[in-house]
């Protein structure tokens, strides 16, 4: 299994996020810019990781892209929408 550190910016705003993992039925997809292009993710899994309210981890998979498929965590910083996925490609 080989890993990939990708920045990501311009992505989703806190409500966008939540919205995002709290109707899995509903398939919504949230977008992260990345050096190279625009990606959807869906998000499985959100977490609150400091007392800010503001940084996250997330866990989900690309359902865009050149790497569509491809599982990630993350850590997410909604105040700058930005942040960072580590993906994983079997």
């Amino acid at each position: 299994m080989s890993k990939h550190e990708i920045p990501v910016s311009n992505g989703p705003d806190k409500a966008d996020l939540l919205r995002a993992v709290t109707n899995p039925d509903a398939h919504l997809h949230v977008t992260f810019r990345t050096p190279t292009e625009v990606v959807e993710a869906h998000v499985d899994f959100v977490e609150e990781i400091a007392e800010d309210g503001m940084t996250f981890g997330l866990k989900g998979h690309l359902a865009s892209g050149n790497l569509r498929g491809a599982r990630f965590a993350a850590i997410y910083e909604v105040a700058t929408r930005s942040g960072k996925l580590v993906l994983r490609q079997h």
